[in-house]
């Protein structure tokens, strides 16, 4: 791969590839899900705390389309890892649960990624971490801003 001189380059086109590529590896070992099916039990679990969400909060919290979060959850659905019911308070929305079986593949992956992320960040320092991490959360400040307009 030649590496671009502009830092800035590097940041737009890496992401691209680093996204692809982390899709590609942590799909090998996501137990029957993919990684964005992961990420999306991984935030149902983290709303889940009160009360079941509804398809619209989870598509908000993972900056989903609505329509892309509802067929991901209907494929989960038939894998017996979430269930879709009708909400209590608006009919028109449901709201979406994890079941036993999406609990225990949710802990299984979780003991696995310990071992993704130590593999992934080999020989990054904390250091290193903490200002990438600052970066992206810039980046996506800025996106969200250039969205709005």
């Amino acid at each position: 791969m030649k590496i671009p001189e502009n830092n800035q380059y590097i940041l737009f086109g890496g992401v691209f590839i680093l996204a692809n590529k982390l899709q590609l590896v942590a799909d090998k070992k996501a137990h029957g899900l993919s990684t964005k099916q992961w990420f999306l039990m991984r935030n149902l679990q983290d709303l889940s705390m009160e009360a079941p969400p509804t398809i619209t909060m989870l598509a908000k919290e993972t900056d989903t389309s609505r329509q892309n979060v509802s067929k991901m959850l209907l494929t989960l659905q038939k894998q017996g890892f979430v269930t879709l019911r009708g909400s209590e308070t608006d009919r028109r929305s449901q709201t979406v649960e994890m079941t036993i079986k999406g609990k225990e593949v949710l802990a299984l992956m979780s003991d696995e990624s310990t071992s993704l992320f130590a593999e992934l960040f080999n020989g990054i320092s904390a250091e290193e971490s903490e200002a990438a991490a600052k970066v992206v959360i810039k980046l996506i400040s800025n996106l969200m801003k250039m969205q709005e307009e």
